[in-house]
């Protein structure tokens, strides 16, 4: 079965990394739960107002896709995007 490993980054708002910070630990804490897939994230080095979520070895896309975009909007984390901004989705699989 292929792996695939998600990258998921954006800006937030400056002033709201507290929020958004537990805000994706409840929303990751429900994703591993209905999918057992365990996101971690981080901020850029040069940039601590560009975030990444980080979600690794997936089995099945489908189910991972459907609950991630019920819980980012269950969880309100558009709120924390920099006006203008938006999340960009990036999935990858080991190379043949």
């Amino acid at each position: 079965m292929q792996l695939h490993h998600y990258y998921i980054y954006y800006p937030v708002r400056m002033g709201s990394e507290a929020d958004l910070a537990r805000c994706l630990y409840n929303t990751q804490a429900d994703l591993a739960n209905e999918t057992g897939v365990l996101g971690r994230f981080l901020c850029r080095a040069d940039d601590p107002w560009t975030w990444m979520e980080i979600y690794e070895n997936v089995r099945d896309v489908e189910r991972f896709e459907a609950s991630l975009a019920r819980l980012v909007t269950q969880h309100g984390l558009e709120r924390f995007i920099e006006h203008g901004g938006r999340r960009h989705l990036e999935r990858f699989i080991p190379c043949a």
